[in-house]
């Protein structure tokens, strides 16, 4: 009988972790608050963020959206984020991305107390997580790849793994949190050779890939032998190509990795969509779980 590759089903996860965030901030005495800042009217940001707030509904967090307009200078970004830092009811902060153009993308982020920092991708918060400070935000994505191998007890302490991509969103706090894990982690980008890549990835027993290209990685970077794990980070529009932040419902999604054509070649594969970007939303809320708790706002 043919071995089925097994799925890594980030909703089964993401459902699991609801649950548990529910009884946790249910025993909170006031609501935690995450807020949100948007710049401007991007279709898919508000499509993410919808889905943020109704999670937070979910589990008891109330998630208020201060939505600039796109036209909104650094003062006004800086203002609305001063705000919302000295206020004391609210427990954490997001800067939705991607930011208009006119806008530096990390000042804006800098201005998220670390404290509050849930999306841990400010300059403070990246340094406490590379310097091991316990009180550093994992970026929810490499949260939530973690977490889903671990889900289904994938350990990669001592394992080669082979992460694709280098954004500070994704690609880098993934291969930082897999290495200080134990992993030993080789990083390709965009200045890495298909050839070198494919040859990493051959010899790497777990692959990550978030490099926002549709079905860039196939069956030339995977042996046949059914033993490697595939994690696919990336999120695009099959229609278009184009890559999105974050999972939107119903928008005929494709990830990374050619699922059909690698599927039957490895041991485990997360799909696209259901695989990591539920996990990302839920891990966001763990995070602010953890800002509740850290900062002593139960």
């Amino acid at each position: 009988m043919k071995k089925l590759p097994l799925i890594l089903d980030g909703r089964f996860v993401r459902d699991a972790i609801r649950k548990r965030l529910k009884k946790e901030f249910i025993s909170i005495r006031e609501a935690p608050t995450l807020a949100i800042v948007q710049v401007g009217d991007n279709a898919a940001s508000s499509a993410y963020i919808k889905q943020k707030m109704l999670f937070g509904e979910s589990v008891g967090v109330r998630v208020i959206h201060k939505k600039l307009p796109a036209d909104a200078s650094e003062k006004d970004a800086a203002d609305c984020m001063h705000a919302l830092a000295t206020n004391p009811s609210v427990s954490g902060i997001i800067v939705q991305l991607p930011l208009p153009a006119h806008l530096n993308r990390e000042r804006i982020l800098d201005l998220v107390p670390p404290e509050k920092d849930v999306d841990g991708l400010s300059a403070a918060s990246r340094t406490r997580l590379a310097a091991g400070d316990a009180r550093g935000f994992v970026p929810a994505t490499a949260r939530g790849v973690v977490e889903l191998l671990s889900h289904y007890g994938i350990s990669v302490s001592g394992k080669k793994v082979a992460v694709f991509g280098r954004s500070i969103i994704a690609g880098g706090p993934i291969a930082q949190l897999l290495s200080e894990k134990g992993a030993q982690v080789s990083v390709c980008n965009s200045q890495t050779s298909v050839t070198a890549a494919q040859k990493v990835s051959r010899a790497s027993d777990i692959v990550v890939v978030a490099i926002g290209k549709p079905k860039f990685v196939g069956q030339e970077y995977f042996r046949d032998d059914k033993t490697q794990i595939v994690v696919d980070v990336g999120i695009n529009r099959m229609a278009t190509g184009a890559a999105l932040q974050e999972e939107v419902p119903r928008a005929n999604l494709v990830g990374d990795v050619d699922f059909e054509e690698v599927k039957n070649m490895v041991a485990a594969i997360s799909p696209v969509p259901g695989g990591v970007g539920p996990m990302t939303v839920a891990c966001l809320f763990e995070n602010l779980r953890d800002a509740v708790y850290n900062n002593n706002y139960v």
